[in-house]
Order: structure tokens, then sequence, then C-alpha cells
């Protein structure tokens, strides 16, 4: 390895919240910054290309190079299933293997942070946060930013299943929202994408690439941080592993996890600090006792209405739509439209489940196509509503299997162990269907080929919800922020660790109570605010 090894800032996590950072670090030219991440870069060919194509993430997620591939180890609530849990791993992080789906989450979410013990952390403290880095297609407004580096804007050219989608939700009584992170998150409409003129605009991109040159940044890829360094209570650096073997890396001012709900815990752990007896099982010594490290795990659970297409209007490799395939990358390459462009997950929506309710509980994701293999585009013409759960009402864990950094950690996050989030599904499930059997969508669906219109009661859809559920992909919780008297908080309001100097989390990890929607745009607004807190007197907030 060439460089140095001696930085004020170390940032572990080359991902949503961690480009951000290094880019905002950086721009001091009297700081040295170091950017760890543990898989590839994404500048080298064929890389490069995967990660251009919106739709480029299949043919990254099934490989563990690029994917960190962590399993949800599911209970009696999911018939004891494993559920896969795919995180990025390669610069962008997530954001270079996500949807692109640009969702802020609704706005008590922020106050409820801040109603926990974390001042700074409202609504209006974050709004200006999101607007800083934001260049939203619209142009500036009360929501919106214009002139950063991220990108906001519609897909060029929908497909028209998902137009029909957002006509039939609205024809079944719902609102039609033109802008889920505006003045109002209820509704359905079409969803606001990182994208750059039909170019996955990830971090990286967005952030990290323009500033690589910067002789003050060095970025490490391929290279597994192995723990945090420790001085008495303070974190001096880090160890590293790469191609060239053990090294350390000193951090003069802080090191900042931005690894992730998963990867960010699991350092801690190995680092000494969390909950002592499960460190002392694994023969760990412990450097300082945080219980609520791995604690509070959260996702947004979901299931799935799978419909035929007949009129072949979805994605699909098939005979029928050759010459539509045929024509995609032309239609790419000139005008950046079509199927490559799309996200896939193009339109959506946000409802109340149930009377009483001050916030939607349910979210809806339509897909214009079936994946039914990781590998491959689809091979039949059907169309997907996933049910989301936004607030569940059990929590899970995360735990060591072992000391060795490369092992993959247990998750078990109780999916479906509260019979309130089974009949939150169920009534989530049966909107569902009332929307696709309006005439805006119903025209264009077959046969229901999941469930099936024979599972209609709720002991079959239980029974279908417990086969079935998984996850949007959005692990959050597992270093909570929250005041010392907490005793399971991990951060503080300044997202430094507690009892620890010179150490912080920025990522979603730190969420005390997951926010209602995508968690990407708000991981990112956590490394807008860490960067923050990080130059305030280098470290001092």
């Amino acid at each position: 390895m060439s460089g140095a090894r001696a930085f004020d800032f170390i940032i572990v996590g080359a991902g949503a919240a961690g480009c951000i950072i290094a880019n905002r670090l950086s721009a001091d030219p009297s700081l040295r910054v170091a950017l760890i991440e543990a898989g590839p870069s994404d500048r080298r060919f064929p890389v490069n290309l995967k990660t251009t194509l919106p739709i480029g993430n299949i043919f990254l997620l099934p490989h563990a190079r690029y994917n960190w591939q962590h399993v949800f180890s599911g209970g009696p609530g999911v018939d004891e299933r494993d559920i896969p849990c795919p995180r990025g791993k390669l610069f962008g992080g997530c954001t270079s293997v996500n949807g692109t789906v640009y969702m802020r989450g609704h706005r008590d979410d922020y106050e409820q942070w801040a109603a926990q013990g974390n001042p700074g952390w409202s609504y209006a403290d974050v709004l200006p946060l999101f607007k800083r880095h934001e260049n939203h297609a619209a142009g500036a407004s009360a929501w919106h930013g214009s002139g950063g580096e991220l990108d906001v804007q519609r897909l060029a050219d929908s497909n028209p299943l998902a137009r029909a989608f957002v006509d039939a939700a609205c024809a079944a009584g719902h609102p039609r929202n033109e802008d889920f992170n505006g003045e109002r998150q209820e509704g359905f409409g079409l969803f606001d994408l990182n994208q750059r003129n039909g170019v996955r605009l990830s971090n990286s991109r967005a952030f990290l690439h323009p500033v690589m040159q910067r002789p003050n940044l060095q970025v490490f890829a391929d290279t597994l941080v192995e723990r945090i360094n420790l001085r008495g209570a303070r974190a001096t650096g880090i160890t590293i592993h790469n191609k060239d073997g053990r090294l350390e890396l000193d951090a003069a001012v802080e090191v900042v996890l931005c690894a992730g709900a998963v990867n960010s815990p699991q350092l801690l752990m190995l680092s000494g600090i969390g909950p002592a007896a499960a460190l002392e099982r694994h023969g760990i010594k412990m450097a300082h006792a945080l219980p609520g490290v791995g604690a509070n795990l959260q996702d947004h659970p979901s299931v799935s209405i799978a419909m035929e297409n007949p009129g072949a209007e979805s994605y699909a490799l098939s005979w029928r739509t050759a010459a539509r395939v045929a024509m995609a990358p032309l239609r790419y390459l000139f005008n950046r439209q079509g199927m490559l462009a799309s996200n896939a997950a193009e339109a959506g929506g946000f409802f109340h489940s149930r009377p009483g309710l001050t916030k939607p509980d349910v979210q809806m994701t339509f897909m214009v196509g079936m994946k039914e293999n990781a590998r491959t585009l689809p091979r039949r013409h059907g169309f997907v509503l996933h049910v989301a759960i936004l607030r569940t009402a059990a929590r899970g864990t995360l735990e060591l299997v072992s000391a060795d950094p490369t092992a993959r950690p247990l998750m078990r996050p109780r999916f479906m162990d509260d019979r309130a989030d089974v009949d939150t599904l169920i009534r989530g499930v049966r909107e569902a269907r009332r929307i696709i059997a309006m005439p805006a969508l119903a025209r264009y669906a077959g046969a229901e080929w999941g469930p099936g219109s024979a599972v209609d009661d709720d002991a079959g859809l239980t029974k279908f919800i417990r086969a079935t559920t998984g996850t949007t992909y959005h692990p959050a919780g597992t270093c909570k922020m929250g005041p010392a008297r907490d005793p399971m908080a991990v951060v503080d309001a300044g997202l430094r660790v507690h009892g620890i100097e010179g150490l912080r989390v920025a990522d979603a990890s730190i969420m005390p109570d997951i926010v209602g929607g995508n968690t990407s745009a708000p991981a990112m607004m956590i490394g807008e605010r860490a960067a923050q807190f990080m130059l305030a007197g280098r470290g001092a907030t």
C-alpha cells in the first residue's frame, strides 16, 4: 500500500453517508481524510457500466463481491425462514444497488426523534440538510433544494402500468400525490429518483467521484476494517486488512462508522464495545459496555401481490416483446429512456390502514415487472405490488457469531412475531387487491399469481404472510441515538458513541425509530449532519 497511514479523520464505509462525509471534510485542504470501503471501486469496467444502468443492480446483487449477502434469521412469525438482506459492498454502498427511490420519510418521524431526547433532529432541523445536497428537477422551493450534488427527478418515460396504477389508486379514493417529500406524504404517485438523465446517480458518482483527486483524501478499496483501535476510552484509529496485509491507520481527531445498520454494530462489538455478556462469550476483550449495540433492529417487512399482465406492457424478455427489447439499448443510448432507464419500482403510495392513525402505516411499491430470478430479467409478463409495514410492533436484534470479522452476524428481526403486524399486512393486502380491481389497472391484469384469488380469508392470508414475508432492504436502528439516561442508546444527539471519545456512527443504524419510507435519503441526511458536527471545532459539537 502506498500513501499515508496517519489521518485526522477516518471514515469507515463509502455508502450513502460516508461519501457525503468524505466530500465535506476533504473540502478543507488542511484536513487529512481517509475513506475505507470493503468492496471494489465503481470506476472500472464492468462495474462502472453496471452501476450506470438503473436496472444494473440485477447484475450486482447476486455476487458476493458487490453484496454483503446478509441474512435475516426468521422466527416462528415467518415459519423459521431465512430472509435475504442484501447490502451494497462497493463504492456507493446501497446507493449503487438499490431502486434509486428518493424518499425522506414522514415529517413526524423526525419530531419523534427529537422528542426522545435528541435535540437538533426535528423536521425543521433536518429539512435544510436534505435540501443542501439536493438538485431537484422542479427547482428550489420550501421543500426542495437546487444546485446540489444529488439530482432528484422523475423518469422521462414511465411505464403505462405505473401510470395506470396511480390512476387506479386515486379511483379507489386515495389522493394523488405529486411530491412525497413535500407538504404531505399520504397518497399515490410516481416516485422521485436519484437519476441524472436516465443514469443511476449513486452517492459515489454524486459526491465521491468529483473529489477523488483531492490530495488530502485517500480512498481505500477492497479493504476490510477488522476493528477500531482504542487507547483507554478513546478511538485512535483502525486495523485494516487488504491485499497488502494487515495495517493500522491512525486518526488524530475521529473515526466515524458509516458501514450501515449491519456492519457498524458488528464493528463496534468486534472492538469490545457492546453488550458485555455477548462479547465475553466470543472471547472479545471488553472495552466499554453498551447493551444497546445490536439491539433495536428494525426494517420494513413486506408481502407481494403478483399479477399476470396478458397485454405484455410489463418489462420482460419474451417473444412478444422481442422488437421492443431489441430496441432497448438504442433507446437508452440515444434518449436515456425505455426499459434500461427504468428502476422497475416506478410508483407507489402511502395510506392509513385503519382509522385513528396520525400518519400512514403502510407503503405500497409498484413494480413494472416480475423478477423471478436474481440474475436475469423477468421472462413472464406480470407486475408486482409490494405492501410494507412502515413501523413494526416488534424489534429485533443483531449478534456476533464469532470474533472473526469476516463472519456474518446473526440477525433476528422478529418479523410477524407480533400479531398486530400480521393484521396490518392483511389490511394492506386487501387494499392492494381493491386498487388492482379498479378499471384503470384491471384492464392490464390477468390472473393473480400470488397469493391467488382463492386465498381470501384471514386464516389463508395469515398463512400466506408467514410463508412469504420478506424485507424491503431497509435495516435500521442497531446503534440507537438517544441521551445518556437511555440505557439502550449507543450514540448521543451529536452521533458520538456514549463513553468513547473520538468515535461516531453516522448511518441508518442511529435511527431510534425507522422512518416511514425508504431509508437511503435519510441516511444521506445523517451523513450531512455528521459532517457538520465533525467540522465544528474539528470534532467538538
